[in-house]
């Protein structure tokens, strides 16, 4: 990503509750376009959590809502909207200009399609999901890519992955994970790897933080530790 700050164009799949936390996040940061996707409409129960959305927004799409809310806070960002859901025959249009991907989707089948599009197109991916009161934070980009020949999301959704109920999870811990990705975001706008190949898992109920390296490193550990000090 190094060179391309001024010109940095993202996009942010999934406008639930971490994608509208996000989005004022990664609009205070150099990026110069921001893509917005989501098939959805507000809807009125969903407003306790997906905080960027106010009553009058219920029955709208998603991507027109949120980016009238936004848009006026960082007008300094070219802001365009996507109103679809991701599937395996649109993904590679939606993301053929992007330089980094914020996957919002938390649906294992979609976020399978995103990190196998992002890694064949060798595009920086940024993804977190939450499931009750734990949040799953991970980046994929450049070597990362090329290196595994497999990604995290492999094989069938569980029966409790597939059950989550979203509106038991507090706007807290998604605020949280929207947090987590819009610092592996910057990071890799200013040229770092924004923790490439490794799983921060939270679990914000009883306080705990694990850090897990990808698939190629075999190893796990409690104690955060940048790739390239365990290279």
């Amino acid at each position: 990503m190094q060179g391309k700050v001024a010109t940095a164009r993202a996009v942010v799949i999934g406008l639930g509750a971490t994608g509208c936390a996000l989005l004022p996040l990664v609009s205070a940061l150099d990026l110069s376009c921001i893509h917005l996707v989501d098939g959805d409409t507000v809807e009125a129960g969903n407003l306790v959590r997906q905080r960027l959305f106010a009553p009058d927004d219920v029955g709208k799409l998603k991507v027109l809502a949120a980016c009238a809310r936004i848009a006026p806070l960082a007008p300094g960002i070219a802001w365009t909207t996507i109103p679809h859901f991701i599937d395996a025959a649109n993904i590679a249009m939606v993301l053929r200009d992007a330089d980094l991907v914020a996957d919002c989707t938390d649906d294992l089948a979609a976020r399978a399609v995103i990190e196998r599009t992002c890694r064949s197109m060798n595009i920086p991916l940024v993804t977190g999901a939450v499931h009750g009161h734990q949040v799953q934070v991970i980046t994929c980009q450049g070597p990362d890519h090329s290196r595994r020949r497999s990604g995290f999301f492999q094989g069938r959704a569980s029966e409790g992955q597939q059950s989550c109920d979203m509106q038991r999870v507090p706007a807290a811990v998604t605020t949280l994970t929207a947090s987590l990705m819009a610092m592996r975001i910057a990071d890799l706008l200013v040229g770092g790897d924004g923790l490439a190949g490794v799983m921060d898992l939270v679990d914000a109920e009883h306080g705990r933080w694990m850090r897990i390296m990808g698939p190629d490193a075999g190893e796990f550990m409690d104690t955060p530790i940048r790739p390239s000090q365990h290279a």
